[in-house]
């Protein structure tokens, strides 16, 4: 049994045991069984890969079942000469970030190039890689270490970890052969400065005895477990051994249901559920008596729709106090009572949901949340100016006007009484009405779709120009800032760079910038009598 021996022991001298993780051709699987396979000689490797494709059979041969899996076909036989057994982690750091002297400073040259629009290859040279290699390879000094996708299985026994690389504060282990949390924590034992931690994409099941490795993790504010086929329940009891978590990103697991976290991540600030099976809001309810957190992604989840049963339109929720920025999916919304419950969050700024195809265009949706959410600061990556807001706000205010009024609505404060049904619609009307008055009828008045109906006559005015000071146009409301960018240029024979404002007739103050040409006219509401003016540039 020598040679088989020989064949199941790392480089390390430590031996793979059933429960130990293997890879073949970058198939990562888990060892379940080690053994004789008759009629067959010699050692075989029981093992259940992570993608049931790569498989064969459920752990069975000729009748007899040699062990289990949780896949009809995740299970195979391979020989262990056939296998990478995984490496220690020193190794892997030594590997990875000691003095290379191949020439090229431990760079893959052979992975070192662009593809052009045809798919040609280009070379890119890599400069400086030499002093970068130099400098990293002090790993007394090293902060910062990822040796993902080096199957790396773990440390030994004897490990010197704590005195190679005594600083590290942020370790990635992502997709490697490490195969318990005991592993883990082992591993971390000997970084007292980790803060962050990185094990997505590792087979780890829930570990057996959370408190008694919880010492290990005190310093851990930040924590990676996305892609580890985890439910809500083992994501908690992974949790519970990190006291001090700040940052969790659990995407792509299998969540699909949620429980209050009572004992643990009460120091939590941010937490991403990307890419669960989440569908309803009323599980994200759970997580709302998490004073500190600040930021919530729950992208590429079916939840449609979200509300704080907790206070009427008008109120501030006690969920989520602190939460300031959401990130979610919003393809999957339906109506706009959303972003009315939304209104009810205390700290609020920030929104990231992208196109909303059911609720109507882009421009337009973006108009009515910022109206709708009177903190809002940030919408879809862009900030919220003052400007737009107001634009906005006042947009809102013409566009349901008709309906305020019909419901008992009226520009007079004594009479002004709109029904419960419109406000339950559109809360925030009437505390934008108070901020910028009531609209006047011919303000409210609907606007037909045909195109001369819609058309405005503004003043042009170009000082750079003397033989054109002043025209006059007419133009629809739908035409863009970039088309009448191109109109001035001609029209004023413009050569160089130029800006584009504009001041309203009726409202006395600074003129305003247009400043965005994918705008139409009608978002800066440009009504006819107003002034474009076209300021040059100058050398």
């Amino acid at each position: 049994m020598a040679a088989d021996d020989a064949e199941l022991t790392r480089k390390d001298g430590s031996k793979v045991e059933i429960g130990d993780r293997i890879s073949v051709d970058d198939n990562i699987g888990t060892v379940r069984f080690i053994g004789c396979v008759p009629p067959t000689k010699g050692v075989w490797l029981g093992v259940e890969w992570d993608d049931p494709s790569r498989g064969k059979h459920d752990g069975s041969h000729e009748g007899v079942r040699y062990f289990e899996t949780s896949h009809p076909t995740s299970g195979s036989f391979v020989r262990p000469k056939k296998v990478d057994l995984g490496q220690d982690l020193v190794s892997a750091i030594q590997h990875r970030y000691g003095v290379q002297h191949d020439g090229d400073a431990g760079v893959d040259t052979d992975k070192l190039f662009v593809l052009d629009s045809s798919n040609r290859a280009t070379v890119v040279e890599m400069v400086g890689a030499e002093k970068v290699n130099k400098k990293q390879s002090q790993l007394d000094r090293l902060k910062e270490v990822s040796v993902r996708e080096k199957n790396v299985y773990g440390i030994r026994p004897d490990c010197k970890l704590a005195q190679i690389t005594p600083k590290i504060v942020e370790l990635d282990l992502s997709r490697n052969l490490v195969a318990s949390w005991d592993m883990v924590a082992r591993i971390c034992q000997h970084l007292p400065h980790l803060n962050n931690l990185h094990l997505s994409e590792n087979c780890l099941p829930s570990p057996a005895d959370p408190q008694k490795l919880a010492p290990v993790f005190t310093k851990v504010t930040i924590l990676y477990l996305n892609k580890m086929n985890y439910t809500w329940e083992q994501v908690m009891q992974c949790c519970c051994m990190f006291p001090a978590l700040e940052k969790l990103y659990v995407c792509n697991n299998v969540i699909e249901t949620l429980q209050e976290p009572k004992e643990c991540l009460q120091c939590l600030k941010v937490i991403s559920l990307e890419s669960n099976l989440i569908s309803s809001w009323e599980e994200m309810l759970k997580l709302g008596g998490l004073q500190r957190l600040e930021t919530l992604v729950i992208s590429d989840n079916k939840i449609e729709r979200m509300y704080f049963p907790d206070v009427s339109n008008g109120q501030k929720s006690n969920l989520f106090p602190s939460l300031k920025q959401i990130f979610f999916t919003g393809k999957n919304v339906k109506e706009w009572s959303t972003f009315d419950e939304l209104n009810k969050l205390r700290s609020l700024v920030e929104l990231q949901f992208g196109s909303i195809p059911s609720l109507g265009e882009p421009e337009l949706v973006r108009e009515i949340v910022i109206a709708k959410i009177a903190n809002l600061k940030r919408c879809n990556r862009t900030v919220v100016e003052e400007q737009e807001r107001k634009g906005a706000e006042i947009d809102y205010l013409k566009r349901y006007g008709p309906e305020w009024l019909k419901s008992g609505g009226s520009q007079d404060p004594t009479k002004n009484k709109p029904k419960t049904d419109f406000l339950s619609q559109h809360p925030s009307f009437q505390a934008i009405v108070e901020k910028w008055g009531a609209p006047e009828d011919s303000e409210m008045t609907q606007q037909s779709k045909s195109l001369k109906d819609n058309l405005i006559i503004v003043k042009m005015v170009c000082p750079a120009c003397p033989e054109k000071t002043v025209v006059e146009k007419k133009l629809p409301v739908t035409m863009s800032i970039q088309k009448i960018r191109t109109m001035v240029k001609r029209m004023f024979k413009l050569d160089g760079d130029f800006f584009l404002y504009y001041t309203s007739q009726k409202m006395q103050g600074p003129e305003i910038e247009f400043d965005n040409e994918l705008r139409q006219l009608s978002f800066y509401s440009v009504e006819s009598g107003d002034t474009i003016h076209v300021k040059c540039c100058t050398a």
